[in-house]
Formats: C-alpha cells, sequence, structure tokens
C-alpha cells in the first residue's frame, strides 16, 4: 500500500483505519466517526483531530489508531478549536 502525503487528511486516515482494522472494518470505522463529528471529508488538520478524538473514545484498535491520528494532526496543527470558530 502506497502511503497517502501527510497533509491528505482523509486519506491518510482511511490508510491508517485500513492498515489496522482492515479494508472493511477501516470504511465503517471512518465513516462512523464522519458522521459523529458532522464531517463528509476531513480537509483540515484541525477536522482529523476531532476525527482523532471520537476514535480514541471508541475503545479497541479504534482507539489506538485515533490517538496516532491525533498525534499526527497536532504534529500539522490541529487542534481542539473548529476551523469555523478561529
Amino acid at each position: 500500500m502506497t502511503r497517502p502525503p501527510p497533509t491528505e487528511w482523509h486519506a491518510v486516515a482511511a490508510a491508517k483505519l485500513a492498515a489496522v482494522l482492515g479494508e472493511a472494518k477501516g470504511a465503517v470505522a471512518l465513516d462512523g466517526a464522519l458522521r459523529a463529528t458532522g464531517l463528509v471529508r476531513i480537509s483540515t488538520a484541525t477536522e482529523l483531530y476531532r476525527v482523532a478524538q471520537h476514535l480514541s473514545a471508541a475503545g479497541g484498535f479504534a482507539s489506538a489508531v485515533g490517538g496516532l491520528l491525533g498525534v499526527h494532526a497536532v504534529m500539522h496543527g490541529g487542534n481542539e478549536v473548529r476551523d469555523d470558530e478561529r
């Protein structure tokens, strides 16, 4: 599997979830996190952080991936403030 560029937020999340949970379960986890956060696609580091926070609360391996995605988001400027609240 080819690794997506680090700022292709949606692709990074999908790839990490698929690598850990498998393609099908990873897609289901991402879809659930997107719906829970009101997103259709992850377009910014802050949106990735929000999705990561949701995954972290899910438990199991999805929680571990959420932690990794949260660190990735913060390393690239993501934070708890929504982009539309700045």
